[in-house]
């Protein structure tokens, strides 16, 4: 057999297998037997090598299949029914030495078999070497053992000549029933129109033709379509010639293994329906993530820590006698908390009310239920129950993601560099205030007696003092407000990240990994 179609029946069997070790009912009792017989067959009929090609011709009664069958075989073997029905069992003929072990799989009694060739052939039969050709009994015989044990080695051989008679290529039954099933096999199928010797020239091209357009309608655009006649042979070469093609090509087995797996593989993932979103990848997903956030005091947290940034950043850059004065102020965070990480957080987080995790259940059942609709009921109940696993955890949830952010109180060295300034104009503010003081008090005191440069001078610190003051706290102000912002931009950021980290890896998780699960399985079948 082909490596390439060798690596892919394998491929399609692994899935098969896969999608068979799936909860029971995410596939049908049927669809499972099917591909469980189907990968029992593959593996058999891999086993068995590809030294000896199975090729079965199967027809309706009076079809004249055993007739064709002993032309082709060029012996007398198969019984031609003067009755019907004629024999359930089918016969068979074997070109070259051994094909016991594949005869023993497809059950057919050692009675029924015959070795083909002897030396008085010569090398007449060599092109067929490695041919076994069966002779089924009739599928549309009155009885029901013949009817299974034709479609049971239907099911089993490499290639199908189906045998039919220009008077009922057209049957209704033939058709619907076995044909029109057997679409997927078409390249491994031949129609052989048989009995041409009761049709005229007009005759048989009219019928041809036509057969030619039901097997279109059938899905059958592959199979060829061969006139024949056991009586006149006319057509017994050419279909020698395909049988020895088969041969030559020792792909027929490859291909109807192939052929099945894949008819087999869309039958599951039909089952399976198409493969869905998860709910973080739909356009909903932004809207969840902001009210688990909200949820989850993000707003509050970042507020939190703008609120004590501007406290602790006014106590280091604020104008000093003001800043003194608000010593004693509410610290946002409470004073005795410190610098302690998660005590930062957990004094700063409101309790997720009712009402907020009501919210967020609506939202997320609505957006899970919006992206797992178009899957079967039983996926769909499978991600209904993911997510009442995820909505009973869902204080822990949101209360974990917050937590596990490492919120950062901020020192930036501007900070020092304003305290300095803010002391040395205070200190100046002071001094020039108490030196015109003085000054002012020498001067009524002794009037005339304080030269004009101890006024400039004194006026001078202390209009420095006051400039440099505003100045310094203006600056400060603004970079505190800054600052504050950042800061709180960075902590909200870093939750809101931390959240939706939590709503996919741990909320959303259970549901995404039932869509991951039916995703994977629709994909080894692809």
């Amino acid at each position: 057999m082909n490596d390439s179609a060798q690596s892919e029946i394998r491929r399609l069997a692994e899935g098969i297998r896969h999608s068979l070790a799936l909860e029971d009912d995410r596939i049908s009792a049927e669809v499972r037997a099917d591909a469980a017989s189907l990968l029992e067959r593959a593996d058999d009929r891999l086993d068995l090598g590809e030294d000896f090609t199975v090729v079965a011709f199967a027809g309706s009664t009076g079809s004249g299949k055993s007739s064709l069958f002993n032309a082709v075989a060029g012996l007398d073997i198969a019984r031609v029914g003067v009755r019907r029905p004629t024999t359930s069992r089918p016969t068979a003929c074997v070109w070259g030495d051994g094909g016991t072990e594949i005869l023993d799989w497809l059950s057919v009694p050692p009675r029924s078999r015959t070795w083909r060739e002897s030396a008085l052939d010569g090398d007449d039969q060599r092109r067929l070497h490695g041919l076994i050709l069966l002779d089924l009994p009739d599928h549309d015989s009155t009885a029901v053992e013949h009817r299974v044990e034709s479609d049971r080695l239907v099911g089993l051989v490499d290639v199908v000549f189906w045998v039919v008679d220009p008077q009922k290529y057209a049957d209704f039954s033939l058709h619907s029933e076995y044909l029109t099933k057997l679409a997927e096999n078409s390249a491994n199928m031949v129609v052989v129109l048989n009995q041409v010797d009761k049709l005229s020239l007009e005759e048989q091209k009219a019928a041809a033709a036509h057969l030619r357009q039901l097997l279109n309608e059938d899905g059958l655009t592959d199979t060829e379509v061969r006139l024949s006649s056991a009586v006149t042979r006319e057509g017994i070469p050419e279909i020698r010639s395909i049988l020895a093609d088969t041969l030559d090509s020792k792909q027929a087995a490859a291909e109807r293994l192939l052929s099945d797996m894949q008819a087999m593989a869309r039958r599951i993932r039909g089952e399976l329906g198409e493969p869905v979103a998860t709910p973080d990848e739909l356009p909903g997903a932004a809207h969840l993530m902001e009210t688990m956030s909200e949820a989850a005091g993000v707003e509050a947290v970042a507020q939190t820590v703008h609120d004590d940034y501007i406290r602790r950043a006014y106590r280091r850059t604020g104008y000093p006698l003001l800043a003194w004065m608000q010593r004693n102020a509410p610290d946002p965070l409470g004073a005795k908390h410190g610098d302690n990480r998660d005590e930062l957080v957990r004094a700063s987080v409101p309790a997720t009310s009712k009402t907020q995790s009501s919210q967020v259940r609506l939202m997320a059942h609505d957006l899970i239920t919006e992206s797992v609709s178009t899957l079967p009921r039983p996926w769909q109940a499978a991600a209904a129950e993911a997510e009442r696993t995820s909505t009973n955890q869902l204080a822990d949830t949101l209360d974990s993601a917050v937590t596990a952010v490492d919120i950062e109180r901020r020192t930036p060295g501007w900070w020092s560099l304003a305290n300095v300034l803010q002391v040395i104009f205070f200190l100046a503010t002071i001094i020039g205030a108490l030196g015109l003081i003085v000054v002012a008090a020498l001067e009524l005191a002794t009037p005339g007696a304080m030269p004009w440069w101890t006024w400039a001078a004194t006026i001078g610190v202390l209009v420095l003092g006051i400039l440099g003051s505003v100045i310094t706290s203006v600056s400060a102000r603004n970079a505190r407000n800054k600052g504050a912002d950042e800061a709180a931009a960075a902590v909200d950021a870093d939750l809101r990240s931390a959240v939706a980290h939590a709503a996919q890896s741990s909320y959303l998780q259970p549901v995404n990994a039932v869509i991951a699960t039916h995703r994977d399985a629709y994909q080894r079948l692809a």
